[in-house]
Protein backbone atom coordinates (compact mmCIF):
# COMPACT_ATOMS: atom_id res chain seq x y z
CA UNK A 1 0.00 0.00 0.00
CA UNK A 2 1.39 3.47 -1.13
CA UNK A 3 0.91 6.65 1.38
CA UNK A 4 0.73 9.96 -0.73
CA UNK A 5 2.47 12.88 1.37
CA UNK A 6 1.96 16.55 0.29
CA UNK A 7 2.95 19.26 1.85
CA UNK A 8 2.43 23.37 1.13
CA UNK A 9 4.37 26.34 2.57
CA UNK A 10 1.94 28.22 4.70
CA UNK A 11 3.93 30.98 5.25
CA UNK A 12 6.41 32.72 7.87
CA UNK A 13 5.84 32.91 11.55
CA UNK A 14 7.60 35.89 13.83
CA UNK A 15 10.34 33.81 15.03
CA UNK A 16 11.94 33.19 11.13
CA UNK A 17 9.86 29.77 11.39
CA UNK A 18 7.82 28.16 8.55
CA UNK A 19 4.48 26.66 8.89
CA UNK A 20 3.94 24.02 6.37
CA UNK A 21 0.20 22.47 5.45
CA UNK A 22 0.51 18.63 5.30
CA UNK A 23 -2.23 16.22 3.94
CA UNK A 24 -1.60 12.35 3.95
CA UNK A 25 -3.69 10.44 1.49
CA UNK A 26 -6.10 12.90 1.18
CA UNK A 27 -7.22 12.17 4.72
CA UNK A 28 -4.90 13.35 7.46
CA UNK A 29 -3.95 16.96 7.86
CA UNK A 30 -1.87 19.00 10.45
CA UNK A 31 0.89 21.58 10.25
CA UNK A 32 4.59 21.43 10.95
CA UNK A 33 6.90 24.54 12.05
CA UNK A 34 10.04 24.46 10.16
CA UNK A 35 12.71 26.43 11.82
CA UNK A 36 15.48 26.86 9.33
CA UNK A 37 18.08 28.61 12.06
CA UNK A 38 17.75 25.01 14.78
CA UNK A 39 17.21 22.76 11.31
CA UNK A 40 14.02 21.58 13.17
CA UNK A 41 10.46 20.78 12.96
CA UNK A 42 7.91 20.71 14.89
CA UNK A 43 4.07 19.76 14.85
CA UNK A 44 1.91 23.01 15.35
CA UNK A 45 -1.63 24.56 14.84
CA UNK A 46 -2.20 26.24 11.33
CA UNK A 47 -1.61 29.31 13.61
CA UNK A 48 2.07 28.27 14.70
CA UNK A 49 1.16 27.09 18.64
CA UNK A 50 2.96 23.64 19.00
CA UNK A 51 0.91 20.82 19.51
CA UNK A 52 3.46 19.02 22.17
CA UNK A 53 6.95 18.88 22.51
CA UNK A 54 8.46 16.57 19.90
CA UNK A 55 10.70 17.55 17.31
CA UNK A 56 12.66 16.08 14.55
CA UNK A 57 16.45 17.17 13.89
CA UNK A 58 17.42 17.16 10.37
CA UNK A 59 21.20 16.31 10.60
CA UNK A 60 20.33 13.45 13.03
CA UNK A 61 17.14 12.88 12.43
CA UNK A 62 16.94 12.50 16.12
CA UNK A 63 13.73 12.70 17.98
CA UNK A 64 12.70 13.98 20.88
CA UNK A 65 9.43 13.49 23.47
CA UNK A 66 7.49 12.03 21.20
CA UNK A 67 3.63 11.98 21.43
CA UNK A 68 2.30 8.64 20.37
CA UNK A 69 -1.06 9.83 19.16
CA UNK A 70 1.00 12.32 16.19
CA UNK A 71 4.46 10.11 15.89
CA UNK A 72 4.14 8.28 12.82
CA UNK A 73 2.43 10.86 10.54
CA UNK A 74 4.77 13.53 12.08
CA UNK A 75 7.77 11.50 11.02
CA UNK A 76 6.60 10.50 7.53
CA UNK A 77 6.27 14.84 7.38
CA UNK A 78 9.62 15.62 8.60
CA UNK A 79 11.18 12.68 6.61
CA UNK A 80 9.98 14.57 3.48
CA UNK A 81 10.27 17.57 4.12
CA UNK A 82 14.03 17.36 5.05
CA UNK A 83 14.24 15.02 1.71
CA UNK A 84 13.60 18.02 0.15
CA UNK A 85 15.26 20.59 1.78
CA UNK A 86 18.58 18.43 0.62
CA UNK A 87 17.94 18.13 -2.60
CA UNK A 88 16.44 21.98 -3.20
CA UNK A 89 19.39 23.58 -1.23
CA UNK A 90 16.74 25.32 0.65
CA UNK A 91 12.80 25.17 2.30
CA UNK A 92 10.67 23.86 -0.62
CA UNK A 93 7.31 25.73 -1.39
CA UNK A 94 5.87 22.27 -1.46
CA UNK A 95 6.47 18.86 -1.33
CA UNK A 96 4.78 15.79 -2.92
CA UNK A 97 5.70 12.31 -1.96
CA UNK A 98 5.22 8.64 -2.20
CA UNK A 99 6.00 5.81 0.23
CA UNK A 100 5.54 1.87 -0.07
Amino acid sequence: MAASVRMTKRGLVADGGIVYDWWIDDTVTGHVLLCEDTEVARPYTASAVPISDMLARRGSGSEENPDQATREDFVVVAAALFQEWKRMGHPPEAVMRTYW
